[in-house]
């Protein structure tokens, strides 16, 4: 028995990978960004463009882990949809990946933030801005 388990652990192992690990810099237009981010990430609004580094792995069994970082570009107006049902405070307003995401963008958190928490993501809006910062980390 342990050897038919052996054999199906290196049959497995030989498939080919369902994880995934996509960046903004690989889609060419804010439309194909946008789209890509609020297939994999429900969005309250539509935001204008997305910056993000996105990692979903696969586990043999269940979920996986996946890690989602993402500043998002979103018309003033539509900020209060992004805090709408969330708790306020839990989210770093300066998290250490920041910088890397909003790299070429030319966007910058320049207004004291709002901090919320939306179940296990974390959202730092910057209101005059229009930027959402949004981190999803589930391990």
């Amino acid at each position: 028995m342990s050897l038919r388990l052996l054999l199906l652990g290196f049959a497995l192992a030989s498939c080919s990978s369902r994880s995934t690990d996509t960046r903004s810099t690989s889609l060419p237009t804010a439309k194909e960004r946008v789209a890509f981010f609020c297939e994999a990430v429900l969005c309250p609004s539509r935001p204008d463009d997305a910056a993000f580094h996105l990692v979903h792995r696969e586990a043999l069994f269940g979920a996986g882990d996946t890690t989602v970082h993402a500043v998002l570009k979103v018309p003033t107006a539509d900020t209060a949809k992004w805090s709408k049902g969330c708790d306020a405070g839990g989210a770093e307003a300066r998290p250490a990946w920041l910088k890397e995401v909003l790299a070429g963008t030319g966007w910058k958190p320049t207004t004291a933030p709002d901090s919320v928490r939306c179940g296990q993501q974390t959202r730092v809006i910057h209101v005059r801005d229009g930027l959402v910062i949004l981190t999803d980390e589930r391990h």
